[in-house]
């Protein structure tokens, strides 16, 4: 009986201490954590490759985020917040913005894009090192799936049971299908 409550006891502290751990993890590694989790599930990655991965797609990820810059913040309306509507009810206004605002924005988001581009040329190299071929062909394309996967999350277009255009997550294409890891709790951000 006493050995059942110690054993208890010491599962109830290592999962405390588990959790808490989790809750003081930093918001932007949770979410590295995550990508990494579902990049390794989706590629097929090996134990094997999976240190050399995360540190070279830790690398890759810190050069895309300072090739992308910080958004451009959008005037007006904070985050969180909904314009306010007028009297009757009709549509809040929107500001105008002038035909040269409109041209710097354009040219910013091409300039980002095109330095985002350069990194992804940058680290095909550094990613074929770690990769086997056919992981490496699949790379971007599973990058792109996750982002738009998150894109859609927050935009709150995402329907429970519905990811990316398959029914209670069934997987498309021919591969044979593997159990998917359970998420932990914060990792269920993709």
């Amino acid at each position: 009986m006493k050995r059942s409550l110690i054993l208890i006891a010491m599962v109830l502290v290592a999962f405390t201490a588990y959790a808490q751990d989790k809750k003081d993890q930093d918001p932007k590694e949770r979410f590295f954590q995550a990508r990494v989790k579902e990049m390794v599930y989706r590629l097929n990655i090996t134990d094997e490759q999976k240190p050399e991965f995360v540190k070279v797609y830790r690398a890759y990820s810190d050069a895309m985020r300072e090739a992308m810059g910080p958004m451009p913040k959008k005037e007006g309306v904070k985050k969180g917040e909904k314009p306010q509507a007028k009297a009757d009810n009709a549509k809040p206004e929107r500001k105008k913005i002038t035909k040269e605002e409109a041209v710097k924005m354009e040219k910013a988001k091409v300039e980002r894009q095109m330095k985002a581009q350069e990194v992804k040329l940058q680290y095909i190299d550094e990613f074929a090192k770690v990769l086997e071929p056919e992981q490496l062909v699949r790379f971007s394309g599973v990058e792109q799936q996750i982002q738009q996967k998150l894109r859609t999350r927050q935009q709150g277009k995402g329907r429970p049971g519905m990811q990316g255009g398959r029914h209670n997550g069934q997987r498309q294409g021919n591969r044979p299908q593997r159990p998917r890891p359970q998420a932990e709790s914060g990792e269920d951000a993709l």
